[in-house]
């Protein structure tokens, strides 16, 4: 047991060792949160930070993220010099709060207060508190030590100071100290940790939530618009269907609008179709954040009558349009992105970020997307594939799991056409098919008339170096394909190189991820979405009956962690090379992770040894 004496005793060594590093350093941070008498919470925040040398002063930059349902107020911010000293205090007219505004929309209700604490004589510390106070919450923390990333957190701590009659859930990480204790008629809750580091990013590594140490504290019965409670995911389904009922009626003339277009028309899936097409052509999409700016959507009418929405408003009005038609569908919350949160099914509550909307058919299930006027029909992506989703119906609310993607649904193909010449230069005819993210990303840029950012996606497509005045078409294009065919012409002189009294063809182009050493790899792998690709490749040489060709062999490689295989032929003055490599979806520890390495090491160790000789 360290006595309190000899805790700050440490706390002052750890950051005397630390002085003279590069990195900022977090030399204190406390959170307080208190739950009054009468329900309202308090949330004080103390940070403490060090700055090294000029290479940190982005930490003197700081923003504090609230919303406008909170009460919040910067206590003080100042500067202080390494004896402690004040340099400089901060002035309410440096505080600027903007709306923060993503680069996809027009407006976002995220509010972000900022101000700057820069200093020029190193070390230099900058101090900051401020006070959240809300009266209606779904949370009373979600707590992590760590606060600028990349950044050593020294000592750190959470205290929750509750009624002794309060009802509530929480998660204990084991890597901080815990302890609960009652005094006064009331629960306090305390977490400490010391030295906490940010995580070295690594690739397909988990989301950072599973990777730092999170404390979450949920309340079991909660009030946000109308009362609540988090006992099963039942319940709080429960609830979020209560503070949307109503909004889910079109207006008079919308309902008749909707009617005309679907007349005619019997296949349930065909109305579905025609309807999201509408809300495709008809509306935008206008980002609010789910968790900070509210989980009550707008109602439908609302949409009708201005045709944009966020991602709640425009669920809410598809799921109005198929109800005018008798058509059930259930209002689906998720936590989107591409790398996967993974959610905690033992913690009912607000864990989401996004909404979609599920449709249960006979012997179908629709998934829309209804923020994305540029995807096709039932078509989710990257964005929310393969997670747990909470479908609102009632009591009958439930976790359900979205569509998984598949090697094939992601797969790139590649189709090479190459006219070799006695010049350097080497005509180019590819074809491409995009499918997964990069067909997402290119739909989107086709939709937005973004031709600088087709070109440049296209460009990390080619598998050629220096490929010139090269021009492209889109072909096969139809707005529920799930690929996109584009077809480049061009000309290389990288493709056939001299080597002595050699030419040299270098053919094996699918690129692989690329991992780190085992032994400086440091988290498990995670991988949410399958990677294929197929490349075939085709080189018309001139006169190669005169010339000898030498070709390698072909390998085929095969395990738990997917395939690669690369085959040559050469036939009638052609060269023809087929290259395949998937790698699955899978999840496995860092104990495993020597064995996965070696897997991708040796098909980089064949393809870089790999060619093909014309003498």
């Amino acid at each position: 047991m360290i006595t309190k004496l000899k805790y700050y005793l440490l706390i002052s060594c750890l950051a005397g060792s630390l002085f003279q590093k590069v990195n900022a350093q977090v030399i204190n941070y406390e959170t307080i949160v208190t739950v009054a008498d009468n329900g309202e919470k308090t949330t004080e925040i103390y940070v403490l930070i060090q700055i090294n040398s000029k290479d940190n002063n982005s930490a003197s930059h700081v923003e504090l993220s609230h919303d406008h349902n909170e009460k919040f107020s910067v206590n003080y911010a100042r500067i202080l010099d390494k004896e402690g000293n004040i340099i400089r205090k901060l002035k309410k007219k440096d505080l600027n709060t903007r709306s923060s505004i993503s680069n996809y929309t027009f407006y976002q209700d995220d509010v972000i207060t900022e101000f700057d604490l820069y200093w020029n004589q190193y070390p230099y510390r900058i101090e900051y508190s401020y006070t959240i106070k809300e009266k209606e919450y779904l949370f009373l923390a979600w707590w992590t030590p760590l606060v600028i990333k990349n950044a050593t957190t020294i000592k750190s701590s959470l205290e929750v100071n509750l009624p002794s009659d309060f009802r509530f859930k929480f998660t204990n990480p084991d890597n901080i100290d815990f302890v609960e204790s009652q005094e006064n008629n009331r629960i306090k809750l305390r977490w400490k940790a010391l030295m906490v580091n940010y995580p070295k990013e690594e690739i397909f590594s988990p989301a950072m939530e599973q990777l730092i140490p999170v404390v979450k504290v949920i309340p079991n019965e909660f009030t946000y618009g109308i009362s609540g409670n988090t006992d099963s995911w039942s319940s709080f389904g429960l609830w979020l269907d209560k503070l949307n009922y109503g909004t889910d009626e079109l207006t008079p003339k919308e309902k008749a609008t909707i009617e005309n277009l679907t007349n005619g028309i019997s296949n349930k899936n065909d109305i579905i179709k025609t309807l999201y097409y509408y809300l495709q052509d008809k509306t935008k999409y206008v980002n609010v954040s789910i968790d900070i700016g509210g989980l009550k959507s707008y109602p439908a009418s609302y949409v009708c009558e201005n045709k944009y929405g966020d991602c709640k408003a425009l669920t809410t009005y598809m799921k109005a349009m198929l109800k005018s038609l008798g058509i059930e569908s259930f209002y689906t919350i998720v936590n989107a992105g591409e790398t996967i949160t993974e959610i905690d099914t033992n913690l009912p509550g607000q864990q989401f970020d996004h909404v979609i909307l599920m449709i249960p058919l006979k012997n179908d299930t629709i998934w829309l997307e209804n923020t994305a006027s540029a995807l096709p029909y039932n078509y989710l992506g990257t964005f929310t594939q393969n997670r747990y989703a909470l479908a609102i119906n009632g009591v009958n609310s439930r976790l359900v799991k979205t569509p998984e993607l598949t090697a094939n649904d992601v797969l790139l193909e590649r189709f090479y056409d190459f006219h070799l010449t006695d010049n350097d230069k080497t005509e180019v005819n590819l074809d491409i098919v995009l499918r997964g993210d990069s067909f997402e990303e290119f739909r989107y840029y086709v939709h937005e008339n973004e031709e600088k950012k087709q070109k440049l996606e296209i460009s990390q497509h080619l598998g050629i170096k220096n490929l010139t005045d090269y021009h492209w078409d889109i072909t096969d294009f139809h707005r529920d394909s799930t690929f996109l065919h584009l077809i480049v012409n061009g000309s290389s002189s990288s493709v056939l190189r001299k080597l002595g009294t050699f030419q040299v063809i270098n053919p094996l182009r699918i690129e692989l991820p690329d991992f780190e050493d085992p032994d400086e790899r440091k988290s498990d792998v995670i991988i949410n979405l399958p990677i294929s690709k197929y490349d075939k490749s085709i080189y018309k040489l001139k006169n190669t009956w005169q010339k000898e060709v030498q070709i390698p062999e072909g390998i085929k490689i095969e395990n738990e962690y997917g395939s690669y295989s690369a085959n040559f032929l050469n036939k009638n003055n052609e060269l023809i090379v087929i290259e395949k490599f998937t790698l699955l979806a899978n999840k496995f520890t860092i104990d495993n992770y020597k064995s996965f390495y070696e897997f991708i090491k040796t098909i980089n160790t064949y393809k870089k040894k790999n060619a093909i000789l014309i003498k």
